[in-house]
């Protein structure tokens, strides 16, 4: 198949365990994903290049050491990093260029593309592949406004751009109409990121590759933030199910899962109740520490039911003022 499969264990994977994959860790990892088969890996700090610095939750290792890391430990996989504006510079796409990095990914959310226009153009003056991923894409639900938001990304010079189902909340329907309308009207590749709140990310990641996408995210165990991402290793082994090739190793995959990946999350519940409603409602876990602190003021009032009233006012920009607005008209 005609596609790109970009692992995100090391940089989605990231958040979950505070931003901690040191040098050891790191390379296993790069090792493994190479050898089953991967060819597209997206690593460094979870919040992207720029954060050790800003975020205030440094990585054990600097941008620059993972870019380094990567180059001396893989022999034919290309490696990349995520960045958003308000952690990443341009002086960090320049580096990532000049440390052997193949492809940027600049991420945004959907209704805020506009701030990304100059960070597209000087990617691709350094000579990376332009990923964009187009964060809490389910914001947009009139085809119409999303297919010119897709066109001013070509425009600008993307390559890939991906839709991140960040909140895990889209059905297979969704991301069948979300891909079908995209390949109709744009020229350039389109990718999915699922994550797996509602337990649909595997089966929304083989309804995207059925509907055309050109690329699909995993992560090995689906380590990624909140309930996770796609798995890479059960990947593997549908693509293989549905006649589409043995593209990837699923025995050293899951190896690498069972002697690496799952130590990192055992005992964590990642379909806890928090989860569930961030699927249910659409709404990034992000916000959850915000409406934690204000739901401590109103005890009778369940957080959950805070989320899935707000959720249907506001998914890309939460404040203090909007949780308590929406508070108040429960009361």
């Amino acid at each position: 198949m005609a596609f790109k499969i970009l692992d995100s264990t090391l940089r989605d994977g990231s958040n979950v365990i505070n931003f901690q994959f040191g040098r050891k860790l790191t390379r296993n990892i790069l090792s493994n994903l190479e050898k089953g088969g991967i060819q597209w890996i997206e690593m460094g700090h979870g919040l992207g290049l720029g954060a050790t610095r800003k975020c205030g939750k440094p990585a054990p290792l600097s941008d620059e050491e993972y870019m380094d890391l990567a180059k001396n430990t893989l022999k034919k996989a290309n490696f990349g990093f995520i960045i958003l504006k308000k952690f990443g510079e341009k002086k960090d796409i320049k580096l990532a260029a000049e440390r052997g990095a193949k492809f940027i990914r600049i991420g945004s959310n959907i209704t805020e593309v506009n701030q990304i226009e100059d960070y597209i153009k000087y990617a691709k003056e350094q000579g990376l592949i332009v990923f964009i991923a187009l964060m809490k894409a389910y914001a947009i639900t009139h085809m119409k406004e999303y297919i010119e938001i897709l066109q001013k990304l070509e425009k600008w010079g993307a390559d890939v751009v991906t839709l991140m189902d960040s909140a895990g909340t889209m059905i297979s329907e969704e991301v069948k109409k979300y891909i079908n309308h995209g390949k109709i009207n744009i020229n350039i590749s389109l990718g999915f990121h699922a994550h797996n709140n509602l337990q649909l990310a595997i089966a929304n990641t083989i309804t995207a590759i059925k509907a055309g996408a050109d690329c699909v995210d995993v992560s090995v165990g689906g380590l990624g933030r909140s309930a996770g991402n796609a798995p890479t290793e059960i990947l593997a082994i549908l693509l293989e199910k549905y006649g589409w090739g043995k593209i990837l190793n699923y025995k050293v995959l899951s190896d690498l899962n069972d002697n690496y990946i799952f130590p990192l999350i055992k005992g964590q519940n990642r379909f806890s109740s928090e989860s569930l409603t961030f699927g249910f409602a659409g709404f990034h876990s992000n916000f959850l520490p915000l409406i934690t602190k204000v739901c401590k003021r109103y005890p009778l009032i369940d957080y959950r039911d805070v989320i899935l009233a707000l959720s249907k006012k506001e998914k890309v920009n939460v404040n203090e003022e909007l949780i308590n607005k929406a508070i108040k008209e429960m009361l």
